[in-house]
C-alpha cells in the first residue's frame, strides 16, 4: 500500500482526478480522518473535495504510472499540506 497527500484547486481539477483514476486498474480511496471514500467515484470525491490534508490511498505498491498522471495532485497536496 502506498499513501500520499493530494490537494485539489477547483471542480475542473476534481473531474480530471476522478477520470484520472479511472484509467487504472489499482483500487484507492481518499481519507481524511475518519472519512474513507472511493477515490474513482466523482460524487465521492466532491464530498471531501474542500478540506485540505487528504490523503490518497492506493492498495497497490507498484503504482508509479498512476502516481506520475497524478503528479499535480500530490504536488499540490504537498503546498497546501495541514491535516483535515
Amino acid at each position: 500500500m502506498r499513501k500520499v497527500e493530494i490537494g485539489f484547486w477547483g471542480v475542473e481539477s476534481i473531474l480530471e482526478f476522478v477520470t484520472i483514476a479511472g484509467k487504472f486498474k489499482e483500487r484507492m480511496q481518499l481519507v481524511c480522518g475518519d472519512s474513507i471514500v472511493n477515490a474513482k467515484s466523482l460524487l465521492s470525491v466532491l464530498s471531501l473535495a474542500t478540506v485540505e490534508g487528504l490523503e490518497l490511498m492506493i492498495q497497490e505498491d507498484s503504482c508509479d504510472s498512476l502516481l506520475k498522471h497524478l503528479e499535480l495532485y500530490v504536488e499540490h497536496g504537498r503546498l497546501i499540506g495541514g491535516k483535515c
